[in-house]
């Protein structure tokens, strides 16, 4: 873990590109503009397909392939200016163990982040997170990243407070799962993302006041108290995202609460 007052070197290890279908650019200008940024490692962890394309908005379950190829061609293309990983972002989801050891023991995936939009209920129902009625399933997406975190396949947990992105205020679901989170990071040591995408989006006027739909200051207070281990992520959507200002701005907070930030290779 580097110093607390030095960051010795520029890495982005969530990185999107057009084959998520949400975002812009391809995948070889994410890594242009990286080499234009002082980037030293970059990693690419488009939207996880799955067999069954049940999610939307990510690469159909066909691209797999291709964009695993097309990764790999751009590590041996730009080798001697960027050292490049491959990879996915998903949600675990308990049925898809074998899927994810499938991924892993490919020889050309190189990492897996757990990115949990969608959270698994008891029954196997999948919930949206950007479609919640109300808190009461916070603790229940707090258990899936739990869960996640403890089958060894994901190397980090990418906006551990994506939930904050719901205009709810803040009570007891709300701070269980937070402790859930943390106390989980702390158990099985495992690492989680300050997400500078959050920033991208802007303060808005909560019911909690104004803030941004995430990170959340009270979530980010309860990392920095356990001493979880950070990293930032980028979440870059275009280009120019891979090391922008807003990357900076996350570095520059995280700083200011006296969190140290990795950037070795997870």
């Amino acid at each position: 873990m580097e110093n607390r007052n030095q960051q010795t070197q520029r890495v982005n290890y969530h990185t999107h590109c057009d084959r998520c279908r949400h975002a812009k650019g391809k995948a070889e200008e994410y890594v242009e503009e990286a080499i234009r940024a002082n980037v030293s490692k970059l990693g690419f962890s488009d939207h996880m397909p799955f067999y069954d394309d049940r999610f939307g908005l990510r690469m159909p379950y066909g691209e797999l392939d291709d964009y695993l190829e097309e990764i790999t061609a751009l590590r041996d293309a730009y080798g001697d200016r960027i050292s490049i990983t491959r990879g996915f972002e998903g949600e675990y989801v308990r049925e898809d163990n074998a899927y994810y050891e499938k991924l892993l023991s490919r020889g050309d995936c190189d990492y897996l982040l757990l990115g949990q939009h969608f959270y698994e209920k008891a029954g196997g129902e999948l919930v949206n997170v950007y479609q919640l009625e109300n808190t009461e399933g916070y603790e229940i997406y707090a258990s899936n990243i739990v869960e996640g975190m403890r089958t060894g396949y994901f190397r980090y947990a990418a906006h551990p407070d994506l939930i904050f992105l719901n205009d709810f205020p803040w009570d007891i679901h709300c701070e269980r799962a937070c402790d859930m989170i943390v106390d989980g990071a702390v158990r099985y040591g495992f690492p989680l993302e300050y997400n500078a995408n959050g920033f991208r989006r802007g303060k808005k006027a909560y019911a909690d006041g104004e803030r941004f739909q995430y990170p959340h200051d009270r979530f980010w207070k309860k990392v920095q108290e356990a001493g979880v281990s950070v990293y930032v992520g980028s979440d870059c959507h275009e280009p120019g995202q891979v090391y922008d200002g807003i990357v900076e701005e996350a570095y520059g907070k995280l700083k200011e609460m006296g969190i140290a930030v990795r950037t070795d290779w997870i």
